[in-house]
């Protein structure tokens, strides 16, 4: 079973997938745990946990969402588009509008983010996640 959410615009695909029999709901991506690790307080990483599903939400019903406070243009794919973080805090959801599946939008991976410019570690890791799914 495929980790998605579906909208009225758009469906919110995920890289990161459950193991063969664990369902989606009993399942956090790798990334998200790791993000948070940044944040100590229980309650503020389930308030930043809460507000991403409201702007995955948001993003699959209307399909944008308001820029510069929960969306940011970041960087280039190697088809010449470009990708996109959802912000929530200093947390960020990396993506990008799929060409290959229409109305889809895939999230890459989640970070924290530690500086104010986009990480390489990042981008290599959109690029490599855009190439399994665009390209293979």
């Amino acid at each position: 079973m495929t980790l998605e959410y579906r909208g009225t615009r758009l469906t919110i695909r995920y890289c990161e997938q459950p193991p063969e029999g664990v369902e989606p709901d009993d399942w956090i991506p790798p990334s998200w745990q790791k993000a948070l690790q940044h944040i100590p307080a229980p309650k503020k990483q389930a308030s930043c946990w809460a507000k991403m599903l409201v702007r995955r939400e948001h993003l699959a019903n209307q399909g944008r969402l308001r820029s510069p406070d929960h969306w940011n243009t970041e960087g280039m794919l190697p088809d010449d588009k470009h990708f996109y973080a959802i912000k929530v805090d200093r947390l960020r959801a990396y993506g990008w509008f799929s060409s290959r599946h229409k109305k889809v939008f895939y999230i890459s991976h989640f970070t924290y983010k530690k500086g104010r410019k986009l990480a390489q570690e990042d981008t290599n890791q959109v690029i490599k996640n855009w190439r399994l799914i665009e390209e293979g």
